[in-house]
C-alpha cells in the first residue's frame, strides 16, 4: 500500500503541486509500524484533484476532502490544505 500511495503523491508533484503524508501513516513510519491507511494533504483544488484522479468520490459533508481510487484499488485520502487553513 505505501507504494501505491506514494505514486498518488507523486501524481500530485508531477502536476506542479506538493504532496505530503499526513496523519497516523506518518506516526507509524517514525515508529517503524506498517502504516494501515494513508492520507495525503495538497496544495491542489479540489477540481484540479479530480482532474489527476478521474476516480474520485468525496468524503463526508465537504468537498475539500476526498477519496481517491488508485490504479490499483486501493483508496486513499486526499485533503486541499489550503481550504482547510484559511
Amino acid at each position: 500500500m505505501e507504494k501505491t500511495a506514494r505514486e498518488v503523491a507523486a501524481r500530485l508533484r508531477a502536476a506542479g503541486h506538493i504532496a505530503y503524508f499526513a496523519g497516523g501513516c506518518v506516526r507509524d513510519m517514525v515508529r517503524g509500524l506498517a502504516a494501515k491507511d494513508f492520507d495525503i494533504a495538497t496544495d491542489a483544488t479540489p477540481d484540479i484533484v479530480q482532474k489527476i484522479f478521474p476516480h474520485t468520490y468525496a468524503v463526508g459533508a465537504t468537498t475539500l476532502y476526498f477519496g481517491v481510487l488508485s490504479d490499483t484499488g486501493v483508496r486513499f485520502s486526499v485533503l486541499d490544505v489550503q481550504s482547510h487553513t484559511s
